[in-house]
């Protein structure tokens, strides 16, 4: 959970920390996020992110996705 400022269409976007890494993905928004279409305030709306070593476990344990897991941590 986060402030960040995402509407609608941004499920998918990269989550970036403070060093410029990719550590996630935005996920969703909470029902009081819809607002930030028109204004944003960090006071109620929360962005869901999934964590990027939660992306690559569940594409190793759960989808038969090593490959790609692999891919993705350029081994």
């Amino acid at each position: 959970m986060s402030t960040n400022d995402i509407i609608g269409g941004n499920s998918g976007s990269p989550l970036i920390n403070r060093n410029g890494e990719v550590v996630g993905l935005a996920f969703d928004s909470n029902i009081e996020g819809i607002s930030n279409r028109f204004i944003f305030s960090s006071e109620i709306g929360r962005t869901v992110s999934v964590h990027s070593r939660g992306i690559t476990e569940a594409l190793r344990k759960m989808y038969d996705g090593s490959r790609i897991a692999d891919e993705l941590q350029a081994r």
